[in-house]
């Protein structure tokens, strides 16, 4: 990706299309995990990158079709010299201005839970074409003064891959429809919303209306992990995330994952990764 894309936790373009063949020099799979501000369709054309997305892992390759929801957190893991795709930004915020995600996509919700669709040839051709399209008139003069010309084109994209998700929505929804699966799937909802404040295993317990014993059981079943350890997992994402991408002292990092003081989180960091938060921060 571009360089100045992976350290940030958002765009400040309100639309942006990425070629990954040029931009993978800049993408450092181990280091780079974030939370990304913006809404993104990724794309592969050849080659592997595998990245999570809210602790879910995803393969994306040729003719694999990723989409990112806004403010889910990201890490990347490996990618290929030879991998090629194209990656689709926007901000929430310009997508909301027209409505997009509201009325022109009632599937986002499965979606979320299903982000990952397979393309056919002639539908991952279309997919590229809109991509190039859009790549070949960046910085035009006559489209950047005209926003309406960008919501338009995004709008038009969009409709493609809702197309696209309602065809293969009715396949997609008979996959892990399990009750230990949805539930599974509700508890990483929860978690990346309140891993910054809760870390019990009751308290999503209780939200999901089930024993804690029960949800442990349902994490063992359906990850062979721990539920502290997927807590855990989500609240040392986010720290490295911090430590990495930006200049917040371990004191602020602290503070914003809401531990009682920068010594307790000392020790939760380095109980999880076996560095110290500063040992983390020098060597990554």
């Amino acid at each position: 990706m571009k360089e100045e894309i992976i350290p940030t936790l958002g765009l400040e373009k309100d639309f942006m299309v990425i070629r990954c063949s040029e931009a993978i020099n800049h993408f450092e799979p181990k280091k780079d995990s974030f939370r990304l501000a913006n809404g993104a369709f990724i794309v592969g054309l050849k080659g592997t990158m595998t990245l999570s997305m809210n602790l879910t892992q995803y393969e994306i390759t040729a003719n694999k079709l990723l989409t990112v929801i806004p403010h889910h957190i990201v890490q990347g893991h490996s990618i290929t010299d030879d991998f090629e795709g194209y990656i689709v930004l926007f901000t929430p915020s310009f997508a909301a201005d027209i409505n997009l995600l509201r009325s022109n996509l009632p599937f986002m919700a499965e979606m979320r839970y299903n982000p990952m669709v397979s393309l056919s040839d002639d539908e991952c051709q279309l997919f590229t074409d809109f991509c190039e399209f859009f790549y070949k008139i960046e910085g035009n003069e006559l489209i950047d003064s005209s926003p309406e010309i960008r919501k338009g084109l995004l709008s038009s994209l969009l409709y493609t891959l809702g197309a696209l998700y309602r065809r293969q929505l009715p396949q997609v929804q008979v996959e892990k429809t399990s009750r230990a699966n949805i539930i599974f799937k509700k508890f990483l909802g929860l978690l990346v919303e309140h891993y910054a404040e809760e870390r019990s295993v009751a308290y999503y317990a209780n939200e999901l209306c089930i024993t804690p014993k029960y949800l442990g059981s349902i994490c063992r079943e359906v990850s062979k992990k721990l539920a502290t350890d997927i807590i855990a997992s989500a609240v040392i994402l986010d720290a490295k995330a911090k430590l990495h991408n930006s200049e917040l002292t371990v004191q602020e990092i602290s503070n914003s994952l809401n531990f009682p003081n920068a010594s307790f989180f000392g020790r939760y960091f380095k109980r999880h990764t076996g560095y110290s938060p500063m040992q983390y921060r020098e060597n990554i």
